[in-house]
């Protein structure tokens, strides 16, 4: 894989992840949290209305099919010595329902939801969180009895498409992760996984297979490394 960028707690490499998670070893990584693309339904529905026009679509890059999404589930469950949690499509995140390591499925309800554009049916007001344990170490779940609900807005100003609140995934780590647990995510996007790992003292792989992505992900931990090094000061 090709380093891209490098911080004092993880580590970013621009490359496709379906390669790069070939090449990674078992039980590499504590936890996987991750975002991938989702169903081909779900991106042609997607709009938004940001810039000119109304109801433009909002996702430009490749779906994941069904069998394609299994496999990375698959692949994720054996790097990670325990938790896989990802934001997914609802219609993907059931086909992980018999697998010996389905656990629960969550929800990201969003206090701010983009309306329904055609205004003849409810909006979208939550996504899933698919929820998986490998097995090889005892479950940590740092919010006791506590049900897996985030509540969080949603992005008001993405950098990339379907870019995750920074607050969301900040909460989904301090609930499962503790601290210097290694966090893989092979979406990287943006960076905001790191970005909240940092916040957490916890370490980070990042794969990230577009370039302008990466960038984007650089330029976001140089300039939250700076802001820290400024109040540390």
């Amino acid at each position: 894989m090709k380093k891209y960028f490098s911080t004092k707690y993880g580590k970013l490499f621009n490359a496709d992840c379906i390669d790069a998670l070939r090449d990674m070893a078992d039980d590499s990584v504590d936890m996987v949290m991750t975002d991938p693309p989702y169903s081909s339904r779900t991106h042609k529905m997607a709009k938004t209305n940001k810039g000119k026009g109304h109801g433009n679509k909002l996702i430009s890059f490749n779906a994941l099919p069904d069998d394609t999404f299994v496999n990375l589930c698959i692949e994720c469950l054996r790097i990670s010595r325990g938790w896989v949690v990802m934001t997914c499509d609802h219609r993907h995140a059931p086909l992980m329902f018999d697998h010996e390591s389905f656990i629960r499925i969550g929800a990201w309800v969003k206090t701010n939801p983009m309306p329904q554009i055609s205004a003849d049916r409810p909006g979208q007001g939550h996504e899933a969180v698919l929820i998986l344990h490998s097995g090889k170490t005892k479950k940590r779940w740092n919010r006791g009895g506590g049900a897996a609900v985030w509540r969080h807005n949603v992005c008001d100003k993405s950098l990339v498409p379907t870019q995750k609140p920074l607050n969301l995934i900040v909460s989904i780590l301090g609930d499962f992760a503790e601290k210097g647990d290694i966090i893989l995510d092979p979406f990287f996007g943006s960076g905001t996984t790191g970005l909240a790992c940092e916040k957490l003292g916890l370490n980070w792989i990042g794969i990230e297979r577009e370039e302008t992505h990466c960038a984007v992900a650089k330029q976001r931990l140089s300039q939250s490394r700076q802001q820290s090094l400024l109040t540390a000061i």
